[in-house]
């Protein structure tokens, strides 16, 4: 990145000259000023103009890493796993999550963590709020006291301007606000009237809904006893089911060992195979599970058959086949391979 000098995050390219950054620096280093002008080439435009590098994305998923700290290489994904893993230095005080990029960590802190602290904004509170917390401290007693007095200082100095610059208006206002209250008044008896109607309407259907309600009570009293005797059911088909898939998984795992095995120092692996002693003269065929010569090396497997030829003498082979399965370099290297093996 030519902002943070470190490997690129999400890269992101200015349109203007090409430069490729960071997402997160090109937030916060790059202001998006209107118009824009870049601070590499010095290009004015009508607005900043950048997008995300999909093509250096490409090109770093292709290359071999070697991580800043400790021995570990490999490709580009695998390497912000580890470094997730291993190398999350970075915690968050408030929600004490860790990051392995200082890009990352601000981010989270400016933008993403709800336990983050901060200012409510308005003037005259001085308050640091959590996040998560802001609905609930607008709609509190001293936030709202604090508005209040805000809006009513706001509110008196626009009537006091208005009065100074007008004085002999202000009998006039009142005799108008005087005719406004009393056409106010005027309208209230109808209002009443409409009230009580609706008090009445709104009674009459709240003792239909209570009825209806006393209906529908019995029939939702048996469905929830059916709702309950069959969810038992379901409850003991998905324990059946689930002792069913325990006892494949260790069936699988009693056959073969779950991990690639790899050769010992003898360059020689043993693999157990039993076979019933009535099935010796029996056609079979047995593949062993997955192993490698190395722990960097490509895995194998190792298929054993029997081969009948019939003719006037039955003729009997052993047959075996290796098989090189694929692997997490198969996109950088060429094949057949241009290597000595």
């Amino acid at each position: 990145c030519e902002l943070c000098k470190l490997l690129l995050l999400d890269p992101i390219q200015l349109l203007c000259c090409g430069t490729r950054l960071c997402r997160w620096c090109s937030i916060r280093g790059v202001p998006e000023n209107e118009p824009f002008t870049c601070s590499f080439c010095n290009t004015t435009q009508a607005k900043k103009q950048a997008h995300a590098d999909r093509g250096t994305v490409r090109e770093l998923n292709m290359i071999k890493i070697e991580c800043f700290s400790c021995s570990w290489n490999g490709l580009y994904n695998d390497y912000r796993i580890h470094l997730e893993k291993e190398h999350a230095d970075f915690e968050c005080i408030d929600c004490h999550k860790r990051f392995y990029s200082i890009n990352l960590y601000q981010e989270h802190r400016e933008e993403i963590c709800e336990y983050r602290c901060v200012p409510c904004g308005l003037p005259g509170c001085t308050e640091l709020i959590k996040w998560f917390d802001m609905g609930a401290h607008f709609l509190s007693m001293k936030h709202q006291t604090i508005l209040f007095k805000l809006t009513t200082d706001i509110c008196t100095r626009t009537k006091h301007t208005s009065d100074t610059a007008n004085p002999f208006n202000v009998d006039s206002n009142i005799q108008q606000e005087l005719m406004a209250i009393n056409e106010n008044m005027d309208s209230i008896p109808s209002a009443v009237d409409n009230s009580l109607e609706d008090c009445k309407r709104l009674n009459s259907e709240r003792d239909h809904i209570q009825t209806k309600n006393n209906d529908i009570l019995p029939q939702g009293k048996e469905i929830g006893k059916e709702l309950q005797s069959g969810n038992e059911k379901f409850k003991k088909c998905m324990d059946g089911h689930t002792e069913t898939e325990k006892q494949i998984d260790d069936a699988k795992n009693s056959r073969w060992p779950t991990k690639p095995l790899v050769l010992d120092m003898n360059d020689t692996i043993t693999f157990p195979i039993a076979k019933q002693p009535n099935d010796i003269n029996t056609p079979f065929s047995i593949q062993t599970p997955e192993f490698c010569t190395s722990s960097w090396g490509y895995k194998l497997v190792v298929r054993v058959c029997s081969t009948y030829i019939s003719g006037e003498e039955r003729q009997e082979y052993l047959s075996v086949y290796v098989s090189l399965l694929r692997g997490n370099m198969d996109s950088i290297l060429v094949f057949p391979f241009p290597y000595d093996i």
